[in-house]
């Protein structure tokens, strides 16, 4: 899922991603039938002298019938879909290289597609949505696939796809569907998932003596967060550090998930960070930055990245950040500056991990919802998912049939853990009708504790005060 992108575009054809139809021409020809002709009249028989044997009667000529016209095909209704979606510059080429495959395909139906910074994106499709501007093709993600369904902004696929009985729906992830499915009916097919891992330097761990880690538990994780913490130039100050802790958007839900529970009830109904697991994980966290000084403070991090620079040893990604940590960093095999890896997130008490990913939905003010159908199902199909997500590794691919094609000597050694986790019991995409206020009062108190204003038992309770009357009208 990109969400950076400058400035919002229009792409034409003259710009990146115009794609140009041509319409079959030609109409339907009435058909001329043959006239008949009359069968000509018989001779008056003339008196004899005696009686002669009768003349047989002559036979009709028959023309020849016309020849029959062919009939052209009926010409295809030329259409413009418009499409609105985030994105970065970098994801162009990929995406182009998929509207020219549609293109080839379907050139009566073309795609204006628009691209608009991921901060702007969801305002102003909600501004559109509500002005009765809906696109034909909207541009989704899981977080926020539930707000949109429930307000009936998105059109239901289901007769599109009982009419197309050769695509596979099963082959979609079982785990990302349920944040695109209402009351039976399905609203979006994915194109890629995000799952999470932690990227090690193997560098920093062989100076440290520390094993790799596949596995490994909370207890494990910060002895070897200490032991690469470090200050190399013997100022007093440290200027290596074991982790980066990260902000925590819908990935909160790892490390909870480690500990046994979850941001909210399963039934979305309640918030749970006032549990007992919960409270303990959110100081957890902080104490990795405020207790044992493995994790620096905003201030100390400063502005150059500092796993890219040999700065932290751990941070974390999805599996889009793996390639943008193979532009900036190199491979991470063969690479005689910089081998890296990724593993699993430490655990309390089990192994999680939290998913979330992008689709394509029909807005359901479209008067091309065929012609919408045809070019989602066509643009998620496995072919295309294997070339535009999977082999370019810029995610899990929405389909499981070209899953593998993310591992590949390229990618870490441990790629498949991205793969891995969506087997795990109880996987699953925990969306939120009302995602991005809970966000917004999860990250307000648990920036609190993060900066040491607060403990997480102090404020995790006022979160789950403010986060409950949020979800109540949803659930």
């Amino acid at each position: 899922m990109s969400d950076q992108i400058d400035d919002t575009r229009r792409i034409s054809r003259r710009d990146m991603l115009r794609l140009s139809g041509v319409a079959i021409a030609g109409s339907l020809l009435a058909a001329c039938a043959p006239q008949a002709t009359p069968a000509p009249t018989q001779a008056p028989a003339q008196p004899p002298a005696e009686e002669p044997a009768e003349e047989p009667a002559e036979e009709p000529v028959q023309e020849e019938p016309a020849e029959e016209p062919v009939q052209e095909a009926p010409a295809l209704e030329e259409v413009t879909l418009r499409l609105t979606f985030w994105g970065d510059i970098a994801d162009m080429p990929t995406w182009e290289w998929g509207l020219n495959q549609w293109e080839e395909k379907s050139p009566h139906i073309k795609i204006m597609w628009e691209n608009t910074p991921w901060g702007e994106y969801w305002t102003k499709l909600q501004t559109e949505m509500a002005g009765g501007a809906s696109p034909d093709v909207v541009g989704m993600v899981s977080m926020y696939s539930m707000w949109y369904i429930r307000n009936d902004t998105l059109l239901p696929m289901d007769p599109f796809i009982e009419n197309t009985p050769d695509i596979d729906m099963d082959d979609f992830w079982p785990a990302i569907m349920e944040a695109y499915k209402s009351e039976g009916q399905t609203y979006a097919l994915p194109y890629d998932l995000s799952t999470m891992a932690m990227f090690y330097n193997k560098s920093l761990f062989d100076e440290a003596g520390v094993a790799y880690p596949v596995e490994w538990t909370w207890d494990e994780f910060l002895d070897a967060a200490i032991k690469m913490t470090k200050d190399t130039s013997g100022d007093g100050k440290i200027d290596q550090f074991g982790y980066l802790l990260p902000s925590f958007d819908w990935t909160i839900d790892v490390p909870l998930g480690t500990n046994g529970t979850s941001l909210v009830s399963d039934d979305r109904s309640k918030c749970l960070l006032d549990t007992p697991e919960a409270i303990e994980t959110i100081q957890w966290l902080a104490d990795l930055r405020l207790v044992h000084r493995v994790a620096p403070t905003i201030g100390e991090a400063g502005d150059i990245p500092m796993w890219e620079t040999g700065r932290a040893a751990i941070t974390w990604g999805n599996p889009e950040a793996v390639q943008m940590m193979i532009d900036r960093v190199g491979p991470p095999r063969d690479n005689d500056k910089f081998l890296w890896d990724v593993c699993l997130f430490p655990k309390k008490v089990r192994n999680a991990n939290a998913l979330h990913g992008g689709s394509f939905s029909i807005g359901k003010q479209t008067p091309y919802g065929e012609q919408a159908w045809e070019f989602v199902s066509f643009y998620t199909s496995s072919d295309i998912l294997h070339e535009m997500v999977a082999k370019p590794s810029r995610g899990i691919p929405g389909r499981r049939s070209c899953a593998d094609s993310l591992l590949t000597d390229e990618n870490p050694e441990h790629q498949h853990l991205y793969l891995d986790v969506l087997d795990y019991e109880g996987m699953e995409c925990r969306w939120i009708v009302p995602y991005q206020e809970v966000m917004d009062l999860k990250n307000k108190y648990i920036d609190q504790v993060f900066l040491g204003q607060t403990t997480a038992e102090e404020a995790m309770p006022k979160a789950v005060e403010e986060i409950n009357p949020v979800l109540a009208p949803w659930a």
